[in-house]
């Protein structure tokens, strides 16, 4: 008895024949001889390379700026650059909060801090 593989492998490769046929006037218009295993290959086939096309359409045009975490260069320059400036306006705000503090306690009668101005 044959084995439950050699079965399944001798049904995939069994050709078949894909007939189109004009239903009135039952002329052959089309006429495929096809197994399983081709239709099985030439369906996966399609789907990688529908995938990779889709891939591709994504990567290669402006639809990857829909995506997150892409963006185009032009904005993460300019995110890199407001980032620079808050902190640089940040630091200065801070600098300038000490050294009011320093005037106000040397206004009170107090001997100010040593490192108000860096």
């Amino acid at each position: 008895m044959e084995s439950k593989r050699k079965k399944i492998l001798r049904k995939l490769y069994l050709p078949l024949r894909l007939v189109i046929i004009n239903d009135e006037t039952f002329e052959e218009k089309f006429s495929f001889k096809l197994t399983p295993m081709n239709i099985f290959v030439g369906l996966s086939s399609f789907v990688v390379l529908f995938g990779l096309g889709i891939i591709l359409l994504v990567y290669s045009t402006p639809f990857r700026e829909l995506l997150p975490g892409y963006g185009d260069s032009d904005t993460k320059r300019n995110l890199q650059e407001l980032m620079y400036k808050t902190d640089s306006i940040e630091k200065t705000l801070l600098d300038n909060e000490q050294f009011l503090k320093n005037k106000i306690d040397i206004l009170n009668g107090g001997s100010g801090l040593s490192d108000s101005i860096k």
